[in-house]
Order: structure tokens, then C-alpha cells, then sequence
């Protein structure tokens, strides 16, 4: 029984980092969907009995990404009822985080025009979190987002970008102006948030820097930085925060 406990951990380990790899490589064959389609495409999925009106969605990607990020993400969602949705493209190589927020912000308030609503939901990943919260806590966000989950975020910095020759990339390491600015607004008061991150995440250093002071962490086993995009466990996750009749 000794022999076998650690041969089983090994195993298991040697299966989560080949699906995480797998996962790595699907979000950049992705990407060219991202550059052909102004929208994702979902497939039809079968009727259904929509009970209240969904929010509208905002999903924003992270570095080097597209719209592509959220390809299964989005599909999963519209099977299970939510049908407004946005995905926007952002510079995040070139642009420093602050004017990205504002771009964030333009696209909140034509989504609330768009579909006459009071308020939005977003789901972010990695710089994408970051981007987020700046638009919900300091442009003036808080409330107009109802729902913000963040997957993968480097809410405290990571260690890799201290040696990115992109500056605008150093705006993510570790007590950083902008991190520092962040984190000393304190939490939004409105906007419900929530950081999801993986214990196989390899982009963010040191692993504490994946926590948002003040808000929930959900820390999950078995899975990496992409692994969070494919993840049927993050999915139950964010219906249980979209869907209000059903909490978590």
C-alpha cells in the first residue's frame, strides 16, 4: 500500500500537466478564430426555457491572447442559456493597464445601452482580471458590474514580468504602481468578485501572488493558467455567480 499511494500521485501529476499542456496549445490554435470573426460562433443548442433575463457578458483576455480564449467557455454558457455576449480585443502588449481599463469601460456602457440594462457581467482572464479591476474599481465600474470573476490573475504581480522587455508588461510585477493602486482602493462594494486560480499555474510567481485580498478565492487542484479555460469545475463555478436563483 506504501508503494502504490506515491505511483498513483505520480500518475495522477503526469496526467494533469499532459492536460494542461493539451489545454496551452488549444487556446493558441484558437487564436486565428479570434482574427476571422468579429464575434465567437456558438452551435444551436437545444430550446430552452430562459426564467429570467441574463445580464450580458463581457469577456476579457488576457496577454498575447484574442476573443478566441473564451471559445468553450462561451459555448458551454450558451447551452445553458445566456445569450448576450461581447468579446472584446485588446493591445495588451503595447497599451499600458489604465488605458485598457477605459477601453473596458466604453464597452460596458454600450452593452448597457445596447441591451437596456442596469448592469453587466464580466469574466476575465490573467491580465485580463487585472484590466478588470481597475475599470470596477477606479473608472467607476463598481455597480455597473454585477458579477466579476476573475480566472487566473495575477492579482498581486507576477515574478516573469520583471523580466518582460515590453514595459507595459512590468506593469505586473510584484508592487507594482499600478498593483499597489489596486490593492490600497480596497475591494468594490457593489460588484461581487471572485478570483479562481489553479494549483498547476506556472505563469504567476510566487503562488500567493494569485489572491485578491478583501474578496473569495477558489484555489483548485489539478489544473494550470489555460487548464481554467476548459475546466467543467470552473464552469459550475461562474453559472453559480451568473445565475442568481442558484448561489453558490
Amino acid at each position: 500500500m506504501k508503494l502504490k499511494l506515491p505511483i498513483h500521485n505520480a500518475s495522477r501529476l503526469g496526467w494533469d500537466i499532459a492536460r494542461e499542456s493539451a489545454a496551452s496549445i488549444l487556446t493558441y490554435e484558437l487564436y486565428p478564430l479570434g482574427l476571422v470573426s468579429r464575434s465567437l460562433p456558438t452551435f444551436p443548442a437545444l430550446p430552452r426555457k430562459i426564467s429570467t433575463p441574463k445580464r450580458p457578458i463581457l469577456f476579457i483576455h488576457g496577454i498575447f491572447h484574442n476573443r478566441s480564449t473564451f471559445a468553450w467557455l462561451k459555448q458551454k454558457l450558451y447551452t445553458k442559456g445566456f445569450r448576450h455576449f461581447k468579446e472584446v480585443d485588446l493591445m495588451t502588449s503595447i497599451r499600458p493597464i489604465p488605458h485598457l481599463a477605459e477601453q473596458i469601460a466604453r464597452e460596458a456602457r454600450l452593452l448597457l445601452k445596447k441591451h437596456e440594462v442596469s448592469e453587466i457581467d464580466i469574466v476575465a482572464h490573467s491580465m485580463g482580471g487585472v484590466i478588470a479591476r481597475y475599470f470596477v474599481q477606479l473608472l467607476g465600474g463598481d455597480g455597473i458590474v454585477r458579477n466579476l470573476i476573475t480566472l487566473g490573475t495575477p492579482h498581486q504581480g507576477t515574478e516573469w514580468s520583471r523580466y518582460s522587455i515590453l514595459p507595459h508588461l512590468r506593469e505586473l510585477k510584484p508592487q507594482s504602481r499600478t498593483l499597489e493602486l489596486l490593492n490600497q482602493s480596497g475591494p468594490p462594494k457593489q460588484t461581487r468578485a471572485i478570483a479562481i486560480s489553479g494549483e498547476l499555474d506556472i505563469v504567476i510567481r510566487p503562488k500567493d501572488c494569485m489572491w485578491w485580498n478583501g474578496v473569495r478565492n477558489i484555489h483548485l487542484s489539478h489544473v494550470g493558467h489555460a487548464g481554467l479555460l476548459f475546466s467543467k469545475r470552473v464552469l459550475d463555478i461562474v453559472l453559480s455567480h451568473l445565475n442568481e436563483e442558484d448561489p453558490l
